[in-house]
């Protein structure tokens, strides 16, 4: 689906500039020679803001005619979209249907260049506020215009967003981990809560909020209490890889690490293990939040010693009165 179509979240809406990069045109730079860069730059204008008024009346096939034949998009995370194709697709509302909601756009600091007769380059800046927020996502955005068949069109546009969150700030989104956890029977599994094992989890902050520690207790189904097994993992920010990665230290001898990224909804920590006799393991640990007090986590096994492992799916609940306050979740 083109990135414009999606729901406009605020990571997502970043996406829409391709539909209106072209509004104000702030500064032109001649080429040595043209005496008619002006006439040029008012005619680039008036594709952009013919651009914009078949936007808002949702003409697929009008934005699809400003754009050269293999004209293509790559967005801000790297997806590679034919203009034509991606444009053409609006449809007016029908009458009487609500028009979505249109985040708030302005153009900044905005360039261009022009490389021959036939050939300018647009660069910019952009602020956009997606709809129901107040803070604005900060962009850049590069355009090519050329002289295709007597007028101006599109030949290529290249998105790049201008604030990533901060390593803390992606930190902060595990804070519902915080509180004291245990495990709760799943009917899915078939199995009697005898037959599981005994599972106790505590996560906190370290003092600087640079790391969320996670102390587990596992005790295997029928063992004493003294034969529970110790694990301590460490979750933070790895400013090398730009990615949440987590270390885990088992009181067995055993210790493995992990790199956390969020699918769908999900965080997915891809995980790497060495077991106190030295074999090696490696699972997609799946961990789902319900927004509340419940979390369940899936395991599964993608090597473990050259041999097939069942998967593991357990639901956990958080004690009452042990979490975030409620406005921080």
């Amino acid at each position: 689906m083109p990135p414009f179509l999606e729901s406009h979240s605020p990571r997502k809406v970043i996406s829409l500039l391709h539909a209106f990069f072209a509004l104000a045109i702030a500064a032109v730079m001649p080429a040595t020679g043209r005496a008619d860069v002006a006439a040029d730059t008012k005619a680039i204008q008036d594709a952009g803001q013919a651009y914009k008024a078949a936007l808002e009346r949702g003409d697929g096939k009008a934005l699809a005619a400003l754009w050269t034949p293999d004209g293509d998009i790559v967005d801000a995370v790297g997806n590679v979209m034919k203009g034509r194709d991606t444009v053409s697709v609006l449809e007016p509302a029908a009458e009487g249907d609500a028009k979505p909601g249109q985040p708030e756009i302005a153009v900044r600091e905005t360039k261009l260049r022009f490389i021959d007769a036939d050939v300018a380059l647009e660069d910019g800046t952009v602020e956009v506020v997606p709809p129901g927020h107040t803070a604005p996502l900060h962009g850049r955005f590069s355009a090519t215009w050329v002289r295709h068949e007597g007028s101006w069109k599109l030949a290529a546009l290249r998105e790049a967003r201008g604030d990533e969150a901060s390593g803390d700030e992606t930190l902060a989104l595990l804070d519902w981990m915080v509180g004291d956890w245990t495990l709760v029977d799943d009917a899915t599994t078939g199995k009697p809560v005898s037959s599981k094992p005994k599972i106790e989890v505590s996560t906190r902050w370290n003092p600087q909020r640079t790391f969320l520690i996670r102390d587990m207790k596992i005790t295997p189904p029928g063992a004493a209490a003294d034969a529970a097994i110790q694990v301590t993992q460490r979750i933070g920010w790895d400013p090398l890889s730009k990615s949440i990665r987590s270390w885990v230290f088992s009181s067995d001898g055993g210790h493995g690490e992990a790199v956390w990224s969020r699918d769908d909804g999900s965080w997915v920590a891809r995980t790497t293990a060495v077991l106190p006799d030295g074999s090696q393991t490696s699972s997609l640990n799946i961990y789902s939040y319900d927004g509340k007090d419940k979390c369940v986590w899936r395991s599964l096994p993608t090597h473990v010693g050259g041999e097939h492992m069942p998967q593991v799916k357990i639901t956990l609940v958080r004690k009452p009165g042990t979490g975030v306050t409620e406005g921080a979740r």
